[in-house]
């Protein structure tokens, strides 16, 4: 190796820890916008009722109305006319020859997703987080006069932030190459794995973590096995409905001549009305998936959650409240095992809850967006499940494949085609 090969070379081993970090700390602070929010409306809360259960509904639904006036701000203010998100990223890493990442759009797109995500819309924060680590890499190359390669660089932010945001160095690293980038190079292997390893200790360093839903799944056996298995083309199709919702939602939503104003108004009024009657639609779930997994809904209330999910989700991206699809789709995925495990509950054939909710949150959630091996250790990492966790690997995959083959490509698939048809790249 030359000198200025080993130049090269040590300089984006600092630059992969350096973005890692940086990629780690942003995104920490990304997912707190739930507190700054819940802040605001006990500001609002003071003014009203001292019981908090009379202030909750109207309280959601002014948080609902303010973040929609801060999202129409932010839209103005970084000139957006269509939000960008992980098809953008995937495409300024796939296609290195196209033009890089707009990082004022990015910017833009990820604050916009930092209001829905606090204000309790049912959108999701993954999507928004792996696009920050992308815009946080490109705002660095663009500051650096030597050419750096985009490849590595994105990576770098991407396996970093989803670290820090969701401490899961594990599906981090596995979903830039499943996902984002689809080809494997040992520069750029390394380059993530030290970038995730920084945002790693930054995360143990600096930040709290607490499990996403922390569950315990028994020894598997056979019987677990088969009933998991057969549970894959019920995910597969219910995948299916998701992003057949997105697209079809945003399908409508373009060929209305309704303003931009007019349609998130619109969207936080339906969210305000859909929240006073079922509240558990809103936000990221994390509570409500908890509920799920001790058994408190009936099957009607999780039939209700299941497709009431789906739209409300679907018109929020549509119509303006700009979020990932990702969290939304763990949702729908446990509210779909929940709704199994029950009825096999009432059957008389046992309480299966655990088993078919990570399951099936795994099914769903690996086939919308493509990444089977990436949700099998994403489940590992964020319920503490173990070794034992990985059964959901026969679910995730069969599901993926039964979508893609028969069904629809994954919703980060179809936002990228779309995307290469616009840009005329075959």
């Amino acid at each position: 190796m030359t000198v200025s090969r080993t130049k090269e070379a040590a300089s984006y081993l600092v630059l992969a820890i350096t973005v890692g970090a940086i990629a780690s700390a942003t995104a920490n602070l990304f997912i707190q916008g739930e507190a700054i929010f819940a802040l605001i409306g006990d500001f609002f809360g003071r003014f009203a009722s001292p019981q908090p259960a009379e202030n909750a509904h109207w309280i959601q639904g002014i948080t609902l109305f303010i973040g929609a006036a801060l999202i129409l701000q932010i839209r103005r203010v970084f000139g957006v006319t269509h939000w960008s998100g992980p098809a953008e990223s995937m495409f300024a890493l796939q296609y290195r020859a196209g033009p890089p990442l707009n990082t004022r759009i990015g910017t833009g797109s990820v604050l916009a997703a930092f209001v829905a995500c606090g204000c309790g819309a049912p959108v999701g924060q993954y999507g928004p987080v792996i696009h920050l680590g992308a815009t946080i890499s490109q705002g660095l190359r663009k500051r650096i006069r030597t050419p750096l390669r985009p490849d590595i660089m994105l990576s770098c932010g991407i396996s970093g932030a989803i670290t820090g945001a969701f401490n899961a160095p594990l599906a981090a690293t596995v979903f830039v190459f499943e996902v984002m980038l689809r080809r494997y190079t040992v520069p750029v292997f390394v380059a993530v794995v030290l970038a995730t390893a920084s945002a790693y200790g930054v995360n143990q360093a600096l930040f709290d973590h607490r499990l996403f839903l922390p569950l315990t799944i028994s020894q598997p056996t056979l019987k677990a096995g088969i009933l998991a298995t057969l549970i894959a083309p019920l995910c597969a199709l219910v995948a299916w409905f998701y992003i057949r919702s997105l697209h079809q939602m945003q399908h409508w939503s373009s060929k209305s001549t309704f303003g931009p104003g007019v349609k998130i108004a619109s969207c936080a009024l339906i969210c305000a009305l859909m929240g006073s009657l079922v509240p558990e639609l809103l936000g990221l779930g994390r509570q409500t998936m908890q509920d799920m997994l001790l058994g408190t809904f009936d099957l009607n209330l999780l039939l209700v959650l299941l497709v009431g999910k789906v739209l409300l989700t679907s018109i929020c991206i549509a119509w303006g409240f700009y979020g990932g699809i990702v969290a939304p789709a763990l949702f729908v995925g446990a509210a779909t095992g929940a709704l199994i495990a029950k009825a096999l509950f009432l059957l008389g054939l046992g309480d299966w809850t655990p088993l078919l909710l990570v399951n099936a949150l795994a099914g769903v959630t690996a086939a919308v967006i493509g990444a089977p091996l990436t949700l099998t250790l994403l489940v590992i990492e964020l319920t503490g499940a173990g070794i034992n966790g990985a059964l959901v690997v026969v679910t995730a995959y069969t599901s993926t494949w039964l979508t893609r083959t028969y069904l629809t490509p994954s919703y980060y698939q179809s936002q990228l085609n779309e995307i290469l048809v616009s840009a005329k790249i075959q």
